[in-house]
């Protein structure tokens, strides 16, 4: 089971694509502690749309 859910995900991909200020400010405006985190969640978004984000893609 994921930590964060699908709903989670994309509600924070959402506002990095609108409002995108680096995702270290992104991560701490939704109190995610790692941006890397973040930045993993943005490129499986753009590469696979939502299957990237349900599936533990390498």
């Amino acid at each position: 089971m994921s930590k964060y859910s699908k709903e989670f995900k994309l509600e924070v991909i959402k506002y990095c694509e609108e409002n995108h200020h680096g995702y270290r400010d992104d991560s701490n405006f939704f109190n995610i502690l790692s941006a890397s985190c973040v930045r993993k969640w943005v490129r499986r978004y753009r590469e696979h749309g939502v299957d990237g984000l349900l599936r533990n893609l390498n």
